[in-house]
């Protein structure tokens, strides 16, 4: 029998909140963060507008000679590990002996599309300005994308085996999937899932401001910027965070007496083999991956009762995915209520799917569908596709959650969610 995967811990860094409570009570709001860049100077560009963190403290989550030693990238990642961990009832230190726990089963998946790369660019100009003398000496173990979760591992002793993934704004899907998988087939008992990004400095947001893919024509309103699925969008809005969540097999979770958020049903990821940054105007591969996800998951497309999409306000993106859904869905896509949440927290690339895999969780556990910040007029071709777009938070029955996400270079996943009545 294959083994079922329960979500039993999730740790946040967000826009709108730390932590499991303030990240879902931001979630809640419903009120965008996104305000003008201060992390440096917006003006050479198109675009002027984020979704920072600007409280994050990482001496909260860890001591000074910890956080000295760890760039942003790696103290995201260990910051939500310790803040997964708790909120699963399980030790934020060095989990070697916590009970029904076994370090050498336990691994970490986590995903980012940029890894270190803020860091590096503020080391080149140190190199640049004053030689290689004063760069720092940790640059080489800090910028690639294993890192974060390699420095997780060192740090609560976890032994299994690490995967960094790097799918553009499908890594932290896929880091899930990847997760479920391993978990499922028995190459380990538990995992920390997620993605991290720490992509504010000005060459990362400058290279996707250069080819337009960023939001530009709300700079002087820029809680208006993210709309998705609204017919004035005109490019995403780049914010940073991280979710990493606990899934662990659920004979092992029973075992110490776990409670569950939800069960992590399926995956699915395909290539659209197409183009490196626009998507198959027909969504056919996309819709391929949500298919997949969902036959891994043994559901069947109405039984589907509500949609956390990608939704991350591009405009060919939003159309592609409205097309993709409603084939995938096959028809049941005309009544299940469907939300992009993206005006919330910006769109952290290889973290978006994670912070988003914690809101399915929440809408199962809690029974609240978000609604989508900012959708003030419907794109008309993506309302025809999509008749059950929510613009307001809805209470409701959430037993099967549909979870997309889709990156640049045509990488696409989807990730099924599911309620625990037996837990």
């Amino acid at each position: 029998m294959r083994r079922r995967v329960w979500i039993t811990g999730l740790g946040v860094v967000s826009p709108i909140g730390t932590g499991r409570d303030a990240f879902w009570a931001g979630v809640r709001a419903g009120v965008s963060p996104v305000r003008r860049i201060d992390r440096f100077d917006p003006s050479p560009f198109r675009s002027q507008v984020a979704a920072q963190i600007d409280d994050f403290d990482p001496l909260d989550h860890m001591d000074a000679r910890t956080a000295r030693q760890l760039d942003r990238f790696s103290q995201f990642g260990l910051a939500a590990g310790r803040l997964a961990l708790g909120d699963a009832g399980l030790p934020g230190d060095d989990i070697d002996g916590a009970p029904g726990v076994d370090p050498e089963r336990f691994g970490i998946y986590l995903g980012s599309a940029l890894g270190g790369i803020a860091y590096a660019e503020h080391q080149h100009e140190r190199f640049m300005e004053r030689g290689i003398r004063s760069v720092a000496p940790n640059l080489a173990l800090a910028v690639f994308g294993g890192a974060a979760p390699a420095n997780l591992g060192i740090a609560l002793g976890l032994r299994g085996p690490i995967l960094s993934t790097a799918n553009s704004c499908a890594s932290g899907a896929v880091a899930l999937g990847e997760a479920l998988r391993a978990i499922r087939d028995g190459t380990i008992d538990a995992a920390i899932a997620g993605g991290a990004e720490v992509p504010l400095s000005p060459l990362a947001f400058g290279a996707f401001d250069i080819i337009r893919a960023l939001s530009s024509g709300s700079n002087d309103e820029p809680s208006e910027a993210a709309r998705p699925f609204d017919a004035e969008r005109d490019g995403f809005v780049m914010g940073e965070g991280v979710g990493l969540l606990v899934l662990e097999a659920e004979e092992v979770a029973r075992r110490r007496g776990a409670r569950p958020y939800a069960e992590l049903l399926g995956y699915g990821a395909t290539s659209d083999a197409h183009h490196m940054v626009q998507p198959r105007a027909d969504g056919r591969d996309a819709a391929r991956a949500i298919t997949l996800a969902l036959r891994d998951a043994s559901v069947e497309p109405a039984e589907i009762d509500y949609v956390n999409a990608h939704a991350s306000s591009t405009p060919l993106g939003d159309i592609a995915e409205a097309r993709a859904l409603a084939l995938a869905l096959d028809g049941r896509a005309g009544g299940v209520p469907v939300s992009g949440t993206k005006a919330l927290y910006g769109h952290p690339l290889g973290a978006s799917s994670a912070l988003e895999a914690a809101i399915c969780s929440m809408a199962i556990r809690d029974g609240w569908a978000p609604g989508t910040a900012n959708l003030a007029t419907i794109d008309p071709g993506i309302g025809e596709l999509l008749p059950g777009l929510l613009r307001d938070g809805r209470a409701g029955t959430y037993e099967r959650v549909l979870s997309t996400s889709f990156g640049f270079g045509g990488l696409n996943a989807a990730l099924v969610y599911g309620s625990v009545p037996d837990a």
